[in-house]
């Protein structure tokens, strides 16, 4: 999601040593014990400060005077991040949601190392470094007990780097090669300070029966499709399976349970017929308006559950945008240059050493094809399917190929080819 501009504004103005200083202390004060306060943005300052004694967040000490001038000084940094405005009597256009937002931010900050490092970089560069030797971001940190600093560093400047960060590593210095203050920077280095999910329970819980409503999927299949932490799915897959909304559909590979929605106890109030009926009704009527393919229902008979069908309504839909806009056409070209790098990694062509006698060319093909999506993986099948049809039909044709060799060709070729199929998950087991 990214950062706010606020959080951003928060994270140059007070420094990652705030997690152990009184800052801290204060964001929590504000958070947890300001009740009476909470309906109002505008209270008198001295009504606040009479609260702090009072405070189980606050620690307190003999220097009470000392703690009031590190308040003051809070205050005014909420005011330059404009959480606040605040006046010689009185603090008014509290914000106190976004305040609430930025404690949170800070105690996530605090429990984890790469965290605290993503901050040190953003608060230098927001300083107006551009470049960050290893010295000032060890003092930055100093009050921290950072372990595998130097991994932790090497994997967030490789990260970002190759997200198009322009910057390099010299060993001892990490070097900026951007304007001071751009913005793409801020977010490059500190957007991932950020929870991947800050969704509230409801929307986690709506996000998730929308998506295992058009297929299976394990929690980490969720995780990874809607980003959100393996373990916050877990718990909301628990959730929704004792209220009955989803269920246990299948198990996969080293135990994997995998969830889909349950048709006798639909989460959006279908029933099981009728949101058969409505998936069934669009297809067909799609296929005969774009293509003039008569279907009818009795077509979709092997198509078991409800969420398959859902699926392919879903595909469809997508297939029947425009194709011809420039963005579109921007589109297509390059997922098709990436994907194909894909292809062209993992499929090794071995030709026959002449000089041992060899004469059979082999396909070597790793399943780690078989992540690509499934459109494009249906696509190559259909191109493995129609090149041996084409083999077949010039070898049918060919007069000096003798019948011996040309069934050896054909199951030479079907034999190569299951073999690419098979790890995209797909075969193709036509007999010759």
């Amino acid at each position: 999601m990214g950062l706010s501009n606020q959080n951003l504004l928060g994270l140059k103005l007070f420094s990652p040593s705030s997690i152990n200083d009184k800052s801290l202390e204060f964001f929590e004060f504000l958070k947890y014990e300001t009740k009476i306060f909470r309906n109002d943005s505008t209270i008198l300052k001295k009504n606040l400060i009479n609260e702090i004694p009072k405070s189980l967040k606050i620690k307190q000490t003999s220097r009470k005077q000392q703690t009031l001038k590190k308040f003051e000084k809070f205050l005014q940094n909420l005011d330059n991040i404009l959480f606040i405005k605040i006046s010689d009597d009185e603090i008014s256009e509290i914000k106190w949601d976004d305040i609430d937002d930025f404690c949170g931010l800070l105690r996530l900050i605090e429990r984890s190392d790469e965290r605290k490092v993503r901050w040190a970089l953003y608060h230098l560069f927001a300083k107006g470094h551009l470049e960050i030797s290893k010295t000032q971001l060890a003092e930055s940190l100093k009050e921290f007990k950072i372990k595998h600093f130097d991994k932790i560093l090497a994997k967030i400047i490789k990260t970002e780097t190759l997200s198009g960060l322009d910057a390099e590593f010299n060993g001892t210095t990490f070097i900026i090669n951007h304007d001071a203050g751009d913005k793409l920077v801020s977010h490059y280095l500190a957007d991932a300070i950020e929870e991947q999910s800050r969704r509230s329970p409801g929307e986690l819980e709506e996000e998730i029966l929308k998506l295992i409503d058009e297929g299976s999927y394990s929690n980490q299949e969720i995780s990874r499709s809607l980003l959100i932490d393996e373990g916050l799915v877990s718990r909301t897959i628990s959730k929704l399976r004792d209220q009955d909304k989803i269920i246990l559909s299948s198990f996969g590979q080293r135990g994997a349970r995998y969830f889909t929605t349950n048709c006798d106890n639909c989460p959006f109030g279908t029933t099981k017929t009728s949101c058969r009926k409505e998936a069934l009704s669009f297809i067909i009527s799609s296929f005969m308006k774009d293509f003039e393919v008569n279907l009818s229902a009795n077509d979709f008979d092997s198509v078991e559950s409800n969420q398959a069908l859902l699926k392919i309504k879903r595909i469809i839909m997508m297939a029947r945008k425009e194709k011809n806009t420039k963005l579109e056409r921007n589109l297509s070209k390059n997922l098709d240059d990436i994907l194909s790098k894909v292809v062209e990694k993992f499929i090794k062509i071995e030709f026959p050493d002449k000089s041992s006698g060899g004469s059979k060319i082999n396909f070597g093909v790793s399943s780690a094809i078989s992540n690509l999506p499934i459109l494009y993986q249906l696509g190559l099948r259909k191109g493995a399917h129609e090149g041996i049809r084409l083999m077949n039909e010039l070898l049918l044709e060919s007069k000096t190929i003798q019948k011996e060799d040309r069934v050896k060709i054909q199951k030479h070729a079907m034999k190569e080819a299951n073999k690419f199929l098979k790890n995209l998950g797909l075969e193709y087991n036509k007999s010759i």
